[in-house]
């Protein structure tokens, strides 16, 4: 099966960083939401993107022209999904407006055409109960940013087709990625080795044996990795990883609770780098 037209569900950071990831490797993309504001707003960080990659010299403006003519955007998913061969959905992290969506494209888009979502923690298995031919529905989880970060978990649900997942992890390629599989489990590969990572980072700043500054450090410095806990919740978003641990928490157990002190953050809208704040702040 050969992809050409490409819809992505959802204009937040995520949903507006793939659809111009797809765009930029050269396949038409519409972006659908439910209002034209929100549209709005994610197709302003798009242009952000294609500005900054021309002030760096990534690409020309005739190349960014482009990228931009190969997005569309619409607030009628039913429209946006009658000539679909791939659909992405990229909204936030709960499973009954999951499932709203892909009943809705179980009704709307092509038989042919594959069923995705990027959901960082939830069954792709439940998700897919709700599809009139679950073998077409698998999992594409990118990573934040999508644009720079190389991995794509394709996550295989219990009903997944072998061509169902070979057709997505090829697409992924073709992104530029490196396509993993894995099975359908709570968390995935990454955030079932993230999560408790993050989790355990706060844990120790509440029980004063560090502060922000100093556990960052120390990951950095001592465990090799790239960016600290603190920083890499605050890319991620505070609600993010606040909504993977919950999952994990209830498929997994208690061992996976959050700290009330990354709950807090959250419910005082202290999300990260997209608010401003979280741990750290952003001007």
């Amino acid at each position: 099966m050969e992809i050409s037209n490409v819809v992505v569900i959802g204009a937040g950071a995520m949903g507006s960083g793939i659809a111009y990831v797809v765009a930029s490797s050269g396949y038409k993309v519409t972006i659908v939401d439910q209002t034209q504001e929100f549209l709005d707003k994610g197709m302003k960080g798009i242009r952000q993107k294609l500005k900054e990659g021309i002030e760096r010299n990534k690409m020309t403006p005739a190349e960014a022209q482009k990228i931009s003519q190969n997005i569309k955007t619409s607030v009628d998913l039913a429209s946006a999904a009658a000539d679909a061969d791939l659909v992405i959905e990229a909204v936030f992290e709960n499973m009954d407006v999951k499932k709203s969506i892909f009943t809705q494209l179980s009704q709307t888009a092509p038989d042919r055409c594959i069923l995705a979502s990027n959901t960082s923690t939830l069954s792709i298995s439940e998700i897919a109960t709700v599809v009139n031919s679950p073998a077409r529905v698998v999992g594409l989880h990118f990573f934040n940013p999508p644009e720079a970060m190389k991995l794509v978990e394709v996550i295989i649900g219990e009903k997944s087709s072998e061509e169902t997942v070979k057709v997505a992890s090829a697409f992924a390629e073709q992104l530029g990625k490196t396509a993993i599989a894995a099975r359908d489990n709570p968390g995935f590969i990454v955030n079932r080795l993230l999560v408790p990572m993050l989790n355990e980072a706060v844990k120790l700043l509440d029980e004063g044996v560090a502060g922000i500054e100093a556990i960052d450090q120390a990951a950095v410095l001592g465990a090799g990795f790239p960016a600290g806990p603190f920083v890499l919740a605050d890319m991620v978003g505070l609600d993010v990883a606040l909504a993977s641990m919950r999952t994990l928490e209830d498929k997994l157990g208690s061992g996976y609770q959050p700290s009330p002190t990354l709950v807090r953050l959250v419910e005082e809208g202290k999300l990260g780098m997209k608010s401003g704040e979280g741990f750290h702040k952003y001007s």
